[in-house]
């Protein structure tokens, strides 16, 4: 979203001026959840709150805020305690761990008493409420796509609905091409979907679909794969703990996938060991071919990573082939949502927004 097109919007009644509360939201403080980066450098915040995209950039301030109309959710008005669940003997930390991370099948996982269902009174008190967004992405036509409450919600430029459409599972990642929507879901093994952007239909899928209703049933606690756009609008994806990537054309999708692998002092680097803190973001870095992931410094020792307090950003160079490492001074529980021209965004842990130089 521009700076010209706000003003536009603003101009044509659109977007309000914002109030004095508006004005005084700073996402260096108040910042949290998730963000989705423009290409002029801005950052676009949900305000749950003021149930408002905040277009916020640093050195400017509030740009803009949009208050936007979500899709319904309905949730249990009180919530009852679970019954202590008795491990059987052949549960161990082990099947645990697998469970978290890998999504083993029901039948492998660590099974404890059968829980009561909920009484009818618990039932019946469920209550609608406004769905919290995950992920949001604008198109070329200024339209918000949102994922919440494993629907996709299509707004218009003046927030409120124009579709809503069922979401198989829980998104890890969301980008816009040039032609298209692409969506990773929290799987496994990765899953992609291509959708139109007219109609929100699929239009090509990437990975084993049949782990989506298990991911869907007991979703992941953290998520194993990425995926980033490179400059020329192909496909990105991390896999679990490896260092290289898999590579789709945005047209051609599963056709044709390819593999880039990348060496770090003339060398290829191991696997990462992931843990229960899974993978975090994979982030492009604008108008460069330039992405960037982030590791706690446990998870890359065996990959030849230095040492560090905190966390480690990985420089992956598409058009060299080669992976740099970046020690940051954050620690971890910072989460990866932009890149500017020298530093690196994050949301930090308690709200708020954290920087570290990049090159």
């Amino acid at each position: 979203m521009s700076n010209l097109f706000l003003i536009l919007l603003v101009l044509s009644g659109l977007i309000a001026p914002m109030p004095l509360r508006a004005q005084g939201w700073d996402a260096t403080r108040q910042a949290s959840g998730w963000a989705f980066q423009e290409v002029d450098g801005s950052l676009i915040f949900y305000d749950p709150a003021a149930r408002s995209l905040r277009t916020w950039m640093k050195g400017s301030g509030l740009l803009a805020s949009l208050p936007v109309i979500l899709p319904e959710s309905r949730k249990p008005a009180a919530a009852i305690p679970a019954a202590t669940p008795t491990p059987t003997a052949a549960a161990s930390d082990y099947d645990a761990a697998g469970a978290l991370l890998y999504g083993l099948p029901r039948q492998q996982r660590p099974q404890g008493a059968p829980a009561k269902p909920p009484s009818k009174e618990v039932v019946e008190s469920a209550t609608v409420g406004e769905a919290v967004p995950e992920r949001w992405v604008l198109d070329a036509y200024d339209r918000i796509w949102m994922a919440c409450d494993h629907r996709l919600a299509v707004l218009g430029k003046n927030g409120k609905p124009e579709t809503t459409l069922p979401l198989p599972a829980l998104v890890e990642d969301m980008a816009i091409g040039r032609d298209g929507l692409f969506i990773l879901y929290r799987t496994p093994k990765p899953y992609l979907e291509k959708r139109d952007l007219k109609t929100g239909a699929v239009l090509w899928t990437f990975g084993d679909k049949a782990q989506l209703k298990e991911s869907a049933a007991q979703p992941l606690l953290v998520g194993l794969n990425r995926m980033a756009l490179g400059t020329d609008g192909s496909v990105y994806l991390a896999e679990g703990a490896s260092m290289a990537f898999t590579v789709l054309d945005p047209a051609k999708g599963p056709k044709e996938p390819g593999q880039t692998f990348f060496t770090c002092n003339d060398a290829l680097p191991a696997r990462a060991v992931l843990g229960r803190v899974g993978r975090g973001p994979l982030l492009p870095w604008p108008g460069r071919d330039v992405i960037f992931g982030v590791f706690a410094p446990s998870q890359v020792k065996s990959c030849g990573a230095p040492e560090s307090k905190g966390l480690l950003l990985a420089r992956f160079d598409l058009a060299k082939g080669t992976m740099e490492w970046l020690p940051t001074p954050l620690g971890e529980g910072h989460r990866l949502i932009g890149l500017l021209d020298a530093e690196a965004v994050f949301l930090a842990p308690g709200g708020g927004l954290a920087y570290a130089p990049i090159h």
